[in-house]
């Protein structure tokens, strides 16, 4: 999981191909997709990755995608979990 983390905020600036730009530095580029939909994406900071709520979605996504993901992470799970997952790892109360 340290090594995918690493590859994805591995430059001051991610291009993930959509042209939308880069992300910001600490910031990793993640497109939420649920079965054959284009997906949402999301920009979000390295430390919430590292909340343990995001653990499962990590898992999910190696074994979807594999470990060696580029530019940005896809995460193969409903939208709104994606959001309530975030929502915990952002929280105040999570940081203590």
């Amino acid at each position: 999981m340290r090594e995918l983390m690493r590859r994805l905020s591995f430059s001051d600036r991610v291009s993930d191909g959509s042209g939308s730009g880069g992300v910001p530095r600490g910031c990793v580029p993640v497109l939420v997709c649920d079965g054959g939909e284009e997906g949402e994406r999301f920009v979000v900071r390295v430390e919430a990755l590292r909340h343990p709520s995001f653990a499962a979605l990590l898992e999910m996504a190696a074994q979807e995608f594999g470990y060696k993901q580029e530019g940005v992470l896809r995460v193969p799970c409903d939208v709104r979990h994606f959001k309530d997952v975030l929502a915990a790892a952002s929280s105040p109360r999570s940081r203590n």
